[in-house]
């Protein structure tokens, strides 16, 4: 990080006061579980800070995750009270960061429509063979001048999903009602649905079992703040719910399946979380 902020310090002192060369920006995000496509994966706080650096266009982005509690292991980091734990356990992966995602990508207005294409990589340290690290194409587009800012994001997994047999595509479709604020710093409510769909690929990959359909629906609502001198907060609360089959292949909570006090799956397929998020954009 001090690296990548020393070079773009040089790179604006050598610019023209009219033009930036680069921009940059920094976040980071406090949840109180980990949602990916609508799955659970993490049920317990974690924190998860981000970069990104950017030329005409072009950006990087390295996001990771840092679990905060004990409620995920990987392999050889069991949690305390799994019976196949050597000497009883401990804290799984708390203190770790579990999930490290290096994104690289490109985004153009044309006209309207916002458009964005790239590449994102997952990196998971911890999970070995159960979960191995894997590679995703995507395109995004937005169009944010028409009622609920319609947007789309189709992702293709072309690392794991194909060496298992099937190329793994999932679409994401979101839509946004802002309601705009005049009292102080605080610009607008968003409120935001998103549903995801996902072929055989994705679920072969994901669940082993093929078959594609609805996935995920999702809802949010959450209240972006200006702080100052390049500061801002983003306050959201969520709910996501898998759907159909799906729903079956929800991650319970671990804890509770060690003490045998677990439901089914699909008991633990609807899911309500929250959190902070802190950005720096100077």
């Amino acid at each position: 990080m001090f690296f990548f902020s020393g070079c773009l310090a040089l790179a604006q002192d050598q610019a023209p006061e009219h033009e930036s060369i680069l921009n940059y920006s920094f976040e980071t995000t406090l949840a109180s579980k980990f949602m990916w496509r609508g799955q659970r994966l993490t049920d317990g706080w974690n924190l998860q800070p981000s970069g990104t650096v950017g030329i005409k266009g072009f950006s990087v982005n390295l996001w990771s995750k840092f679990d905060l509690q004990a409620v995920s292991e990987g392999d050889n980091y069991y949690l305390r009270g799994n019976r196949d734990a050597p000497d009883g356990g401990g804290n799984g992966l708390r203190g770790k960061f579990s999930e490290v995602d290096l994104t690289f990508s490109y985004a153009r207005e044309l006209g309207d429509i916002s458009v964005e294409a790239g590449t994102l990589t997952y990196i998971l340290p911890y999970n070995g063979e159960s979960c191995p690290s894997t590679t995703e194409l995507f395109a995004a587009f937005s169009l944010d001048s028409i009622p609920l800012a319609p947007a789309a994001r189709l992702s293709i997994d072309i690392d794991e999903s194909r060496e298992r047999g099937k190329t793994g595509l999932y679409l994401e479709l979101a839509a946004t009602h802002s309601v705009a604020l005049s009292r102080g710093r605080r610009k607008s409510v968003d409120l935001t649905a998103t549903l995801g769909i996902a072929n055989s690929g994705f679920a072969g990959y994901c669940y082993e079992f093929d078959e594609a359909g609805l996935h995920d629906v999702g809802f949010s609502v959450s209240l972006p703040m200006e702080i100052g001198r390049g500061w801002s907060s983003n306050l959201f609360l969520g709910y996501s719910s898998l759907l159909g089959k799906y729903r079956d292949y929800q991650y319970v909570y671990l804890p509770a399946l060690y003490r045998g006090e677990a439901g089914s799956p699909a008991s633990y397929a609807d899911t309500v979380w929250g959190g902070v998020t802190f950005t720096l954009e100077p």
